[in-house]
């Protein structure tokens, strides 16, 4: 079989695996309440994958997507109501240094019951079984490069991929010694049960699929995970809901009305939907750089991308540059730009060009002499106009990451062969070289 012919044999086993698992989840969402009165179908897309569309309606600006009842939504007001859930874990070993994000307890609450779904007895079946069916087995974010590939990434994602390891690292161990054993079969969630690589799995299980909800409309029966939970509740999964993939070209409005979480059109690139076009939702005004570390995809042209730098590309760029290497730039300007945060939000865009805080740090290390702070000060917090005359040392900076990111790329495809997660990446890259060449010749031309 050739592989052309495996790839469609493997999407349609794909397929009709979905086929019944959505099935299923139809099922269940219409015993809560859900009418779907807009007729949505999920459907399988070349470019996107899983999707959904209308086989019968089309769509207009304030029209709205989808009413599904919020007894649908894993909210915390589900964890709350759970008391088999909330019995899993140890209420005296709560500690207010020791808490989790609300995100790494609904990841705790997949991992309880697929291990229910999965549990041999049946009086301790899932609820949820039918969502679960419908998740992903895998995902294409930085974080699921194999180790090889992680070494071909640019210091941005690298960066990017460590802190969440680190952070999904921590809550697991905090995890790991507040939970109970199952009653079902004894073994201790901590230990035995619930690994690592699952709970990455669950972690970004919910990364990648929850919506943003106010918890404050919601009714809790309790306060039972108050004292483990830092930050905020605002995020649910909402099941079948989380199928509609992500368009920069569409803007929506999303809240509970009254018994229902909505979701409703505000703006489309054209007038109207058809019949069995690809519905899109947003997840919010995102660059490149956060689709594809926090969700595992990113978009062409995204009309919300930008492309930022780092003081460290700078001094990089200075030991590479035979111009610029020869010359001597004082530490005490590094170490105010660092100090009075300047080397945040430097970036480039395509229509906007060089941001404000880029052209003042390319100012204060190329155009000028000075290096005491009160000087630096009057200079960084002084007359814009001054810092117009950067474009040299900017074409510098954006030729020398081209470059770098061509290098990268080269590394990527020296490899035998990628995971999913590595491919996605390395057309990032080629994505990120595209926007580049075109700001080169947008704004940098002469």
């Amino acid at each position: 079989m050739g592989r052309t012919q495996r790839r469609r044999h493997q999407r349609a086993k794909k397929s009709d695996e979905d086929s019944g698992s959505l099935h299923d989840l139809y099922v269940h969402l219409h015993t809560i309440g859900w009418q779907n009165h807009t007729h949505l179908s999920a459907q399988y897309y070349e470019q996107t994958g899983r999707g959904l569309c209308s086989k019968q309606d089309s769509f207009s600006p304030e029209d709205e997507l989808i009413r599904l009842p919020v007894a649908c939504l894993i909210s915390i007001a589900t964890l709350e109501s759970d008391g088999p859930f909330k019995s899993v874990f140890n209420e005296e070993l709560f500690d207010k240094d020791s808490r989790i994000s609300f995100q790494a307890l609904i990841a705790c609450y997949i991992l309880y019951h697929k291990h229910l779904q999965e549990c041999s007895l049946g009086t301790h079946s899932s609820t949820y079984a039918a969502y679960l069916d419908t998740l992903p087995r895998c995902y294409s974010t930085p974080y699921f490069c194999s180790i090889p590939e992680l070494q071909c990434l640019p210091e941005s994602l690298l960066e990017r991929t460590v802190a969440q390891n680190r952070q999904i690292r921590g809550y697991f161990e905090i995890i790991k010694n507040i939970v109970h054993n199952c009653d079902c079969c004894g073994k201790s969630y901590g230990q035995e049960i619930w690994t690592l690589a699952d709970f990455k799995w669950a972690y970004f299980s919910v990364n990648t699929r929850s919506v943003h909800l106010s918890s404050r409309f919601l009714k809790k029966q309790s306060n039972y995970f108050q004292p483990l939970i830092s930050g905020d509740t605002n995020l649910a999964l909402a099941p079948f809901l989380d199928l509609f993939n992500h368009s920069d070209q569409v803007d929506i409005t999303a809240g509970i009305e009254g018994p229902d979480y909505v979701l409703t059109l505000k703006s489309l690139p054209f007038s109207k939907t058809k019949p069995y076009d690809q519905l899109f939702i947003s997840y919010g005004a995102l660059p490149n750089f956060k689709l594809l570390t926090e969700y595992g995809f990113w978009l062409r042209e995204n009309k919300h991308d930008y492309f930022e730098v780092s003081l460290l590309d700078i001094e990089h760029m200075i030991k590479h540059n035979k111009e610029l290497s020869t010359q001597t730039f004082h530490r005490n300007i590094f170490k105010f730009i660092r100090e009075h945060n300047l080397n945040d939000q430097m970036f480039v865009h395509i229509d906007d060009g060089c941001s404000h805080n880029l052209r003042v740090v390319l100012h204060l290390i190329f155009k000028q002499q000075a290096y005491f702070p009160n000087i630096l000060n009057q200079i960084a917090f002084g007359d814009a106009e001054q810092f117009q005359d950067v474009q040299p040392e900017l074409s510098y900076l954006v030729e020398y990451k081209i470059k770098e990111y061509e290098i990268f790329g080269g590394e990527l495809d020296k490899l035998p062969k990628l995971t999913e997660s590595g491919a996605v990446a390395r057309s990032y890259l080629q994505e990120c070289i595209r926007y580049l060449v075109d700001f080169q010749s947008v704004h940098l031309a002469a």
